[in-house]
């Protein structure tokens, strides 16, 4: 099964340019939890902490395609370096902010700046992988090792930033998440060979033009993805809290991504005969079943069972949303065509959450975990319509 893999980090800069990507990507799973443990302690709020939180997560989510659009037209290089370094100062400033007791406005500013500026790593890295490989199956492959990279930065890091704010301070375990984005983010920046070059206008670039209802479809697909695990996060938590053993919420989740990075693992080492649009379909509607037998469950234990299980249909659907748009958007376009499946997705966990959240208080986390399985069915009909009705005519690639 790790053949493949094998084969993969053999490829000239690959190694590099994977490795930094994961440590580029640590904020991602490390900011959010960050904050809200910072402020909680520091102000007595849950509500401001998470509020501040979210504001990083938006921020981060409407400044994706900005970001996708520019290094397409003028490589990654320069916006690695620039958004890294204000990312990093924006973190500083939050701390320096939290500390100082300053205005409400100024802790939503500086989170606002932080999670705008930090680069999208993962869409730069998968960018490089097309670059470096072409279209076809080795690349498929690619895409499900940074599935599981994925699943690798959100076990690190939200232990290491529990471990840091426990251990030493809430303080440090944010500023820890500064340091690691930023030495991945300019370590990415120097492997010049690897990236992919900018093309600009002159090259036709801005005349490739999208095809924009397609690539909704697979960012609204991404949204539900986002909203039903963000709900099955939420809701997780207040039931371990609710049976005694909120110790065990981190150790489930953690489980749950185990089981998702195995599947990643198998996924890219597949042959895949079926088009990418039917794997993608068959992920969705796995992903949603899978989360039907939760609401009937009644112990720690067995809800960690279902969800390992559960997580073996995440990677495989990421895989397979990401794979779609690397066949149904043009390569020129390919980084800013990403970011928008991944702006669907960050911006989907918020409101799942929410939604979650409400439901818990109003039926108990057992009939909660209603409102992620009613999400992931809706998310699969998207997909039905996306897959069915809703591709585009041409084609860049072929498995």
């Amino acid at each position: 099964m790790l053949k493949p893999y094998v084969h993969l980090m053999r490829r000239p800069g690959a190694s590099a340019f994977f490795t930094a990507g994961i440590l580029g990507r640590m904020p991602i799973s490390m900011i959010g939890l960050g904050i809200v443990i910072l402020i909680a302690q520091e102000s007595g709020s849950y509500g401001l902490a998470g509020a501040v939180s979210g504001v990083a997560v938006i921020a981060g989510a409407l400044t994706g395609p900005i970001q996708g659009r520019l290094v397409d037209r003028f490589g990654q290089r320069t916006l690695l370096i620039v958004g890294s370094v204000l990312c990093t100062i924006g973190l500083a400033a939050l701390l320096v902010a939290v500390r100082a007791d300053s205005a409400t406005w100024v802790l939503y500013l500086l989170s606002f700046v932080a999670g705008g500026t930090r680069p999208q790593v993962g869409s730069f890295v998968r960018a490089r992988w097309t670059h470096l490989l072409g279209r076809g199956r080795a690349l498929q492959t690619a895409f499900a090792l940074e599935a599981v990279g994925d699943e690798v930065v959100f076990i690190v890091g939200p232990v290491l930033v529990t471990t840091l704010a426990t251990q030493a301070s809430p303080y440090a375990a944010l500023a820890a998440a500064g340091v690691l984005g930023l030495a991945g983010g300019i370590w990415l920046a120097s492997l010049r060979a690897s990236d992919p070059p900018g093309r600009g206008k002159a090259d036709g670039a801005e005349q490739a033009p999208l095809p924009w209802l397609s690539l909704m479809l697979l960012s609204l697909i991404g949204l539900g993805l986002g909203a039903t695990l963000g709900g099955v996060e939420v809701v997780t938590i207040a039931f371990t809290t609710e049976k005694g053993q909120a110790e065990l919420s981190g150790v489930v989740l953690a489980v749950w991504a185990f089981g998702s990075l195995l599947a990643g693992l198998w996924y890219g080492s597949v042959h895949w005969r079926a088009p990418v649009e039917r794997r993608l379909l068959f992920g969705a509607i796995l992903l949603a079943v899978s989360l039907a037998p939760l609401p009937w469950v009644d112990s720690v234990l067995l809800v960690g069972v279902v969800l390992f299980f559960c997580g073996f249909t995440i990677a495989p659907t990421m895989v397979a949303l990401t794979a779609c748009v690397e066949e149904w958007v043009p390569p020129q376009r390919l980084t800013e065509a990403i970011t928008w499946t991944v702006t669907g997705i960050l911006l989907g966990v918020a409101p799942g959450n929410a939604a979650s959240g409400h439901a818990v208080d109003v039926w108990g986390p057992s009939t909660a975990y209603w409102v992620p399985f009613s999400i992931g069915i809706t998310c699969a009909l998207v997909a039905a319509l996306a897959t069915t009705f809703a591709r585009p005519k041409t084609r860049f690639a072929h498995n």
